[in-house]
């Protein structure tokens, strides 16, 4: 089994409904305590109350906890969320990665507003 279909078994193991938007996800690592910390621009595969799944140019260490920004150029809002890095793997030849990003309901954050987001989103799909 190649990783897409790895990645697609995965999707289908899926407990909630996921939208296919198009979203700027970018990732802080964790750096040292005098520097800047780095930062991963990926884009969003599809998006959940709870999870986004991203392709990134650069691989992202599972079972860290990090703080990400979401902009929806569209709509012209960001979501400023903790996630845990679930899973990354390689997702072509072009050295891009994929990755599983699961959403903490933590308080000083926008996880309120992202989950609203995203039942209008569910919402304007169901018309």
């Amino acid at each position: 089994m190649n990783n897409n279909e790895q990645a697609e078994q995965h999707h289908e193991q899926r407990q909630e409904f996921r939208l296919n938007n198009q979203l700027t996800v970018i990732i802080e690592l964790d750096s040292e305590a005098d520097c800047e910390p780095t930062l991963v621009v990926s884009n969003s595969l599809d998006i959940s109350a709870n999870g986004i799944r991203v392709i990134a140019p650069h691989a992202v260490p599972t079972d860290n906890i990090l703080r990400c920004c979401i902009r929806d150029a569209e709509s012209d809002r960001q979501f400023l969320v903790v996630t845990e890095v679930k899973w990354c793997r390689p997702y072509n030849t072009g050295g891009d990665y994929l990755i599983g990003l699961s959403l903490f309901d933590s308080e000083g954050t926008d996880i309120v507003e992202w989950k609203e987001f995203i039942a209008q989103a569910c919402a304007q799909q169901g018309e």
